[in-house]
């Protein structure tokens, strides 16, 4: 099969790309045309930290005190990053210490809820599916255990079940063939629990992810030229920012203005 993912260096699908085009396609055209901003935020970083230190509780059975440890080393290597990257916007570095500060206490009361699942068998776990196209779809499992999959969010809002988060779960179940969970650590100023949820209808949820993935597929092959994608894709993308939850970086504007002529 022609792959015309190949111009643009894709090699393989992700649940997170697939996702991103479900919510805005526009915004994908622009990103593989190479506008990206940075994406980091003092709430990624902390997510990505605690499942660090969750990471490190159960796998090792180490004290707390350890696992706090190797989540702010996680936290040097961030800022490292941070450091040697030209950020389009600035990084909040008082409200990532913020949060970062909140590490103990959440770390005490959640390692031990997930030890109760036992001791996983791996993490971090790349799977890979072919589902028939040019590219599979691959993604990492967060916590892979004999008998189920799991996947660590860290919230600040109530956690309930989405539908980008079973697309991604339906990949993992469908690659190992066990039962997907999702593990929402949600922390407020006052609270900090573990909702745990199962993902349903997995073969619906990978269903929808192939279906997509071969929607973006047929609209990068209408032309090997980005610009003229963009122009017959007909989308008109909103780059105002007025929707909070699709915001437009810097970069990423400048983009949609040259390839949808905005």
């Amino acid at each position: 099969m022609n792959n015309p993912f190949d111009k643009y260096g894709m090699e393989y699908f992700s649940p997170s790309s697939i996702n991103k085009f479900r919510r805005d396609p526009a915004k994908w055209l622009v990103n593989i045309a190479g506008y990206k901003d940075n994406a980091y935020s003092p709430a990624m970083s902390f997510g990505t930290c605690v499942e660090k230190g969750i990471t490190v509780g159960c796998r090792t059975n180490s004290p707390i005190s350890v696992c706090v440890d190797y989540a702010n080393k996680e936290y040097e290597k961030i800022h490292e990053r941070i450091g040697n990257e030209e950020l389009a916007k600035p990084y909040d570095f008082e409200k990532c210490k913020e949060k970062q500060n909140q590490l103990e206490r959440v770390l005490e009361a959640i390692v031990p809820l997930y030890r109760k699942f036992g001791e996983p068998i791996d993490d971090q776990t790349r799977v890979e599916v072919d589902v028939g196209l040019p590219i599979p779809i691959i993604g990492y499992i967060d916590m892979l255990y004999e008998d189920t999959v799991r996947d660590i969010k860290t919230t600040g809002v109530q956690p309930k079940v989405r539908n980008d988060y079973e697309r991604q779960l339906a990949l993992y179940s469908t690659a190992t063939d066990k039962p997907p969970f999702i593990d929402a650590v949600y922390v407020t100023k006052y609270k900090v629990e573990l909702h745990t949820f199962k993902v349903q209808n997995v073969d619906k949820h990978f269903g929808e992810l192939v279906r997509i993935a071969t929607k973006m597929m047929n609209l990068i092959s209408k032309s090997t030229d980005i610009k003229e994608v963009c122009q017959l894709s007909c989308l008109e993308p909103d780059i105002s920012n007025e929707d909070f939850m699709k915001q437009w970086g810097v970069n990423e504007i400048a983009g949609a203005i040259e390839l949808f002529e905005l």
